[in-house]
């Protein structure tokens, strides 16, 4: 398969790893307690829990309890990022709302006192982008809070603010399902697109231009594909470097058939497939063919910009959806190796448990005496392999897994330069993967060498297009060729496509 050709943007969107903050719970700024943090007026709210940092975060009311997590934190965190191999940081949002979460803003041009308002900020923009580091902020173009400005207004009959939203006969209106605290925005109303993201000062370009790098989109099934496309042509324009990515809870395929809207999406898909596979809820072929759909309906472009994730603060944690280590290890070497940007959903690296929400959105454990040691040291160095090899970024996909007998997935990365490629090997089975693999590839030559980059895999080479493998049960392999001869090379730039 000749792998097509690969924009500056798309490769630097795809060369990410990601990690993914919920701000109240990650770390608090200055050396802070709790108690000394929640003691700030931001936090004298109608119905606030305040709690202490190791508390639990069940038996809560919703999106009330406070543990007071802030923006200074995050800043006085990034060497840790750095030193795991982060490059870019997701933070859920940060606008002004009565919740933790934030999804219910009630003014989207300042920054909540909570998280230490702007200039906070911008001290972690500094920071970031000091450190070669981008900042992705979570955008809510669906609803709002129902004591947003907007909407007491367009409640009280402001003819200017009536039609931003959707209000029946008998005075009830169309909120995010159902949830009367969130009444959704008129989309179609021209007015509400205006300052949301068409105008210079509209939210998505106003804090593009204060040094936000991107944008993910919350609920994108109702803002809409229409949106979406407008969104892009328009911030495109004037930010062509932002990443605009969309989160939709399921196969993304016909947001990229119709072209136009986001680079993106939170890959959902791969996450249900990993999880269903690695439980015994679906077989091997299934996995394989869900990444040959997934190469189909999103197009490589949008598959490299998309971010495949195995936990975020909507879901359980990877080990408590597992329920085993081993298992999470295989689920993150598939993570950093298929197509797509790697989403860690902070405290993943260092193995935190959390149910359902809200137990997913515990702090963070900064105690490296509850941390899952070997787990951090694994995420480590797939990020490593992974950001030192082209092919794991931006490289096409050859699935192969789906013509063998057993329960692998196997896949071939590989860009339009001979020598850039991983050939991966996810072995689900009780017993070891013994097998000769035909290679549909033309530049892995015959006598090539190949090694596991992982270490665990026994030396093989390339035998007339096809490869023997050997792969214990349970475990994974990296292959990558090399090139050992000193007077001679296997990968010669004329061979080029």
């Amino acid at each position: 398969m000749k792998t097509p050709a690969i924009d500056a943007l798309t490769r630097r969107l795809a060369s990410q790893v990601v990690y993914q903050i919920f701000p109240e719970r990650f770390a608090i700024g200055g050396g802070l307690s709790s108690a000394a943090k929640l003691a700030d007026p931001a936090y004298d709210l109608p119905g606030a829990v305040k709690r202490d940092w190791d508390d639990t975060t069940l038996n809560q009311s919703w999106g009330q309890q406070f543990f007071g997590g802030d923006l200074d934190g995050i800043t006085s965190k990034l060497d840790y990022l750095g030193d795991l191999g982060v490059t870019g940081v997701y933070l859920t949002p940060i606008f002004p709302a009565p919740s933790n979460h934030k999804y219910d803003a009630t003014d989207f041009f300042s920054v909540d006192a909570m998280f230490g308002g702007e200039a906070a900020l911008q001290r972690l923009i500094h920071a970031l982008h000091a450190r070669g580091m981008s900042l992705t902020l979570d955008a809510v173009l669906n609803h709002v809070s129902d004591q947003h400005p907007w909407f007491l207004a367009a409640k009280a009959g402001d003819p200017a603010k009536r039609d931003w939203f959707t209000f029946r006969d008998d005075g009830s209106y169309l909120c995010w399902q159902d949830f009367g605290l969130m009444p959704e925005l008129n989309l179609s109303n021209p007015a509400v697109r205006d300052v949301l993201y068409r105008q210079p000062a509209s939210l998505v370009q106003h804090w593009l231009a204060r040094g936000v790098d991107n944008w993910r989109f919350d609920v994108a099934q109702d803002v809409g594909i229409a949106v979406a496309q407008e969104l892009s042509s328009i911030v495109g324009a004037r930010f062509p470097q932002a990443g605009l990515l969309g989160e939709l809870n399921g196969f993304s395929g016909s947001w990229f058939e119709a072209g136009g809207g986001f680079q993106g999406m939170m890959n959902y898909w791969y996450r249900t497939a990993t999880l269903a596979w690695l439980t015994g809820e679906i077989n091997a072929v299934q996995m394989n063919h869900a990444i040959k759909d997934a190469r189909m309906g999103y197009g490589l472009k949008g598959l490299l910009c998309s971010w495949n994730m195995l936990s975020s603060h909507d879901t359980p944690r990877l080990i408590s959806s597992l329920g085993d280590a081993e298992k999470a290890r295989l689920a993150l070497l598939m993570q950093f190796t298929l197509p797509g940007v790697p989403l860690i959903y902070y405290g993943e690296e260092i193995g935190m448990e959390g149910g359902a929400d809200p137990d997913c959105r515990r702090t963070m454990r900064w105690d490296p005496a509850q941390w899952n040691h070997a787990q951090c040291d694994w995420v480590k160095r797939l990020i490593s392999i992974r950001q030192t090899n082209p092919a794991l970024q931006y490289g096409e996909v050859t699935v192969l897994g789906d013509r063998l007998d057993g329960n692998a997935l196997v896949f071939l990365r590989h860009t339009d330069v001979p020598g850039e490629e991983a050939l991966v090997i996810v072995n689900n089975a009780d017993q070891p993967l013994q097998v000769r693999l035909m290679l549909p590839y033309s530049h892995w030559y015959d006598g090539v060498p190949l090694r596991d980059a992982l270490g665990a895999a026994p030396d093989t080479k390339v035998q007339a297009a096809s490869v023997k493998l050997g792969v214990a049960p349970r475990s994974g392999a990296i292959y990558q060729a090399a090139d050992p001869h000193t007077h001679y090379t296997y990968f010669k730039p004329r061979n080029r496509g």
